[in-house]
């Protein structure tokens, strides 16, 4: 089992950029093996009433091209980016560039995105089974950009012509990919495509839905006769004992072991982990590392 920190792209950290820095340098000295970002343009399940605070955000790839000149080893990513919301050819230069920056140490964490409001504000809100192809159809572009000298692509929402993408990403056939989503579909191209599966607990990722999603995932990788080894996580918050949380936690950080360990039962082998109350982040994340880790690592 390894263990990931991830951290919010929005207030008030967004408010407070140094601690990303704090945050992603202590994460490495404490030995956990990833940073993630959260990579939102608006804040989710922010209340319907706009208020400018709640949806003040940071790029969440221009933060980690920051990150990536202030650590030295821990790997950076997100969780996740909305394929659908950024042009594949962009996002794979990108992704590239913080890959070069950090000497190779990138991982994409992607979905097919599932909040309407910032689709809406960014860009365009399509239908799921539409959101899950263009998914779908980016990542075989990303890919194709990170490892052929001149991309052509034809495909049903993304078409490329003669794009070059130079220089390559340091990893060898580009970053890993790790797909955040639970339903069904989602699962299906994890199968077929992915290098890794992370979703989130506050979105579904229960201890049950695990359990039926992980055969999911292996049986598609069986009929396609895929060999290649795929990570198998999970991202989430653990909380104080006392406190309350709108977005359903993994659970309680005193009995996170105990929780853990249900997971890995079922073959999870990487969590994301975040914290709350914020205002204690650190504090717990200091205690995770020392209480929590070494019973797994």
């Amino acid at each position: 089992m390894k263990f990931g920190i991830c951290t919010y792209n929005w207030e008030p950290f967004s408010y407070t950029p140094k601690i990303y820095e704090e945050l992603a340098t202590e994460s490495e000295a404490l030995g956990y093996d990833s940073f993630f970002v959260t990579d939102h343009f608006l804040r989710p399940h922010a209340p319907k009433e706009i208020k400018i605070s709640q949806n003040a955000t940071i790029e969440a790839w221009t933060l980690l091209s920051y990150l990536a000149g202030k650590t030295k080893t821990i790997k950076l990513g997100t969780a996740v980016t909305p394929m659908p919301l950024r042009k594949p050819e962009l996002l794979a230069k990108m992704v590239a560039s913080v890959d070069i920056l950090s000497e190779g140490r990138v991982i994409l964490g992607v979905g097919a995105g599932w909040d309407q409001p910032e689709f809406e504000a960014y860009g365009k809100w399509y239908p799921a089974g539409q959101r899950v192809e263009m998914t779908r159809e980016g990542i075989e572009l990303v890919r194709k950009l990170w490892t052929e000298e001149i991309v052509n692509y034809d495909g049903s929402y993304y078409k490329a012509k003669n794009v070059i993408c130079e220089p390559k990403p340091v990893q060898k056939g580009g970053p890993p990919i790790w797909i955040g989503a639970i339903h069904d579909k989602m699962l299906k191209l994890t199968g077929d495509l992915a290098d890794g599966w992370v979703p989130g607990r506050a979105v579904g990722a229960t201890i049950e839905h695990y359990a039926y999603a992980v055969p999911k995932i292996k049986e598609e990788m069986k009929a396609i006769g895929r060999k290649k080894p795929l990570t198998l996580g999970l991202m989430g918050y653990f909380v104080e004992p006392t406190a309350s949380l709108a977005l359903p936690a993994i659970g309680r950080i005193d009995k996170a072991a105990e929780l853990i360990q249900k997971y890995e039962d079922l073959g999870c082998e990487y969590i994301a982990v975040m914290f709350f109350p914020v205002d204690k982040f650190k504090q717990m994340m200091r205690s995770f590392a020392k209480d929590v880790m070494p019973s797994f690592t």
